[in-house]
């Protein structure tokens, strides 16, 4: 039996092969680095740094018509791509502009083309860059520096290039940037800045992908989508397309459409949806934006142009409301204008405060009236005008209000100038009846503001009224009108109303009071009036109230009272006179009660032959004939001037058997208001 023997392996014989591989390795990377510094000898040679840089200051000008210069000095980086590194690169900013950079670079590294670098051109292909601080602002007469002029350039040095559209156009691939500041001024505004903490710009055929996070505020957003080719905001003949999604905490935003280049730089056109959970992302571009309610969403169409924003249609969605409408905003005069029409088919303020407490902290007003002065001394917040002029018309199928009927068919419109703001055609229903208003509030100067108002209300129910401000139950029937027309001066709500003239008229009629609800509600000033109006051991009968008027005139912020108060049941009447003191907060009223003639009830059946309320407002002494003064709770509230007095309706009647004294306190001549401004 043979056995096969393996062929003796020579060592020295194995290690050729290794050998020639390695030689032949070393050959190659020899070759290719002979070959890159040939390449790079060559641009060196071709292109030193001065005349490179004066090459790349003449194509950037060529492009924008605005200076470029490199004050940090250039060199060139051959690996891992041909590039040429830059320090303290500035653009010229344009002629008009606040500063004399646009934009400044602390470094760069700008990938070129190295086969057109070769001809004498330079295609840049790709941007690093690093410390960049960028202003974007407006002349205020629809110019705008990112505008650019092409210009024509000069030899710098170098060989003249072709400078036809194919070889001045960039053809940016890719730009990387972080440490990016950029700021916006509109006109002469202050600018607003935000920092670019990162970006990506990927260009191809069709357009380019961007993702960059950015901080604005204390805010941090990232922003993701696709927009237009570099070149199309560089030659400026297209409208320079975007499509982009923004996201930040406890926000998102979208928009889709496209910006105007050259001589439409500015303009802008797109579709945008926004979704807000919390107001924080709105903080940094208002401090009041926390003080908005929330959720918020919104679905508009931008377009803005010649410094006109108008956003039609526009849906709004507010802690729950919906509105619907458009608006435009123009700034092309000194005083911005905001035209707009908004219309809703119901809206609910009770959850808008609930949601406004929610979201600032504040807790929730608890039920019941405020104690303490009706009229406080504090400066109300309104002190100035806003800054632009409004013209706003408000339409509403329903606006639910807290401790209030339900109002329908709300309209208005809210207007405002330089001085003046004014709330007209104001008309709503409300408990089965019509309300027409106008509020005017005139801001001159230094000058107090003034208030003109005038309050028209027709056939409101009482059972409504009590049902929705008091639980119902106390009042069956009845309707009531109220007119008033006042003039006003002051800060402040004591101010207003101790410089009140004109008149206020009260008129009910037909209501009825449910039997024994005087005495479930003995601690309120009204039911202790209506027992003037019960005959003795009729307390638990219910008690009809035929008519009631109630009649402020006021001078100054005093409504001297001449019987101009009255009311009547069918057995019995009651005037009243005396004085309301709005300025001093304080009233002082006789109230005296007849029996009518021809009825048969004898006069000794009334509580009492008189009764005297005096004392402040917000809790006055209540005296009964002459058997003392007991205390009473008093509601007579911040609506003395323009229906407190109201708490004494149906109860303040009266008449007699041929003139009814309600007729007659209606009948009394009204003060005449007199204008704020002849004071």
């Amino acid at each position: 039996m043979s056995v096969a023997r393996r062929p003796f392996s020579d060592p020295q014989t194995d290690a050729k092969p290794k050998r020639r591989w390695l030689r032949i390795v070393a050959i190659a990377l020899v070759a290719v680095a002979l070959v890159i510094g040939a390449i790079y000898a060559a641009i060196v040679i071709a292109f030193p740094p001065e005349r490179l840089a004066a090459l790349l200051a003449n194509e950037v000008k060529a492009a924008t018509g605005r200076d470029f210069r490199i004050a940090g000095g250039l060199s060139i980086r051959v690996l891992p791509s041909i590039a040429i590194q830059v320090r303290d690169v500035v653009l010229g900013n344009a002629p008009w502009g606040s500063r004399a950079d646009m934009v400044t670079v602390r470094r760069a590294a700008i990938d070129v083309s190295p086969g057109a670098l070769l001809k004498g051109e330079l295609r840049i292909l790709r941007i690093d860059v690093e410390g960049v601080d960028a202003l974007l602002e407006s002349d205020g007469a629809n110019g705008h520096n990112w505008q650019f002029a092409p210009g024509k350039p000069t030899d710098g040095g170098t060989k003249p290039a072709s400078h036809d559209a194919q070889a001045s156009r960039f053809e940016l691939k890719r730009v990387v940037a972080s440490d990016v500041l950029v700021a916006y001024r509109d006109g002469k505004s202050a600018p607003h800045a935000l920092t670019i903490d990162t970006l990506d710009w990927r260009s191809n055929d069709g357009g380019s992908d961007v993702a960059l996070a950015l901080t604005l505020g204390k805010q941090r957003w990232k922003v993701e989508g696709r927009v237009g080719l570099v070149a199309l905001l560089v030659e400026g003949k297209e409208d320079w397309p975007f499509d982009l999604r923004l996201a930040g905490d406890g926000a998102t935003l979208s928009a889709k459409g496209a910006m105007g280049t050259g001589e439409r730089a500015g303009s802008v056109q797109a579709d945008v949806s926004a979704e807000l959970a919390t107001a924080a992302a709105l903080v940094p571009l208002a401090a009041d934006a926390a003080r908005l309610p929330m959720p918020l969403a919104l679905r508009t169409r931008v377009q803005y142009a010649g410094r006109e924003l108008r956003v039609d249609p526009l849906q709004l969605s507010i802690a729950g409301q919906t509105i619907d409408g458009r608006a435009t905003l123009n700034t092309a005069q000194v005083r911005p204008r905001v035209d707009a029409a908004l219309t809703s088919k119901s809206i609910d303020v009770t959850k808008l405060a609930a949601a406004l407490s929610t979201h600032t902290g504040d807790p929730a007003r608890p039920a019941g009236k405020a104690h303490g002065p009706p009229f406080a001394d504090t400066p109300l917040p309104l002190v100035a005008v806003p800054g632009v002029d409004l013209n706003v018309q408000v339409n509403a199928e329903s606006v639910r209000l807290p401790d209030a009927p339900v109002l329908s068919a709300v309209r208005g419109r809210l207007s405002s100038t330089s001085s003046r703001i004014a709330l007209d055609d104001v008309e709503f229903g409300v408990a089965g009846g019509r309300i027409r208003s106008t509020a005017h509030v005139v801001l001159a100067g230094e000058a107090p503001p003034r208030v003109e108002l005038s309050f028209d209300a027709k056939s409101l129910s009482v059972e409504a009224l009590d049902v929705a401000m008091a639980g119902g139950g106390h009042f069956h029937g009845g309707h009531v009108n109220l007119t008033a027309k006042l003039a006003m001066t002051g800060a402040t709500p004591k101010k207003l109303a101790s410089s009140a003239n004109g008149n206020v008229l009260l008129a009910a009629a037909d209501t009825t009071l449910a039997g024994g609800t005087a005495a479930a509600l003995d601690r309120n000033v009204l039911m202790t009036i209506l027992k003037l109006l019960i005959p003795k051991g009729s307390a638990d009968r219910a008690l009809a109230v035929q008519c009631m008027v109630v009649q402020l005139p006021l001078r100054g912020g005093v409504a001297s009272i001449d019987r101009s108060i009255a009311a009547e049941t069918r057995e019995v009447a009651v005037v009243a006179s005396g004085v309301v003191n709005l300025g001093q907060q304080t009233l002082r009223l006789e109230l005296r009660p007849s029996v009518k003639k021809g009825l048969g009830l004898n006069p000794a059946n009334l509580a009492t032959d008189f009764m005297e309320i005096s004392g402040p407002l917000q809790n006055p002494q209540v005296g009964v004939g002459a058997k003392g003064a007991v205390r009473g709770a008093a509601k007579v509230g911040v609506g003395v001037a323009t229906g407190g007095l109201s708490l004494l309706v149906p109860s303040v009647v009266g008449a007699t058997k041929d003139v009814s004294v309600c007729a007659q306190a209606a009948a009394q001549a009204p003060a005449r208001a007199k204008s704020p401004a002849g004071e």
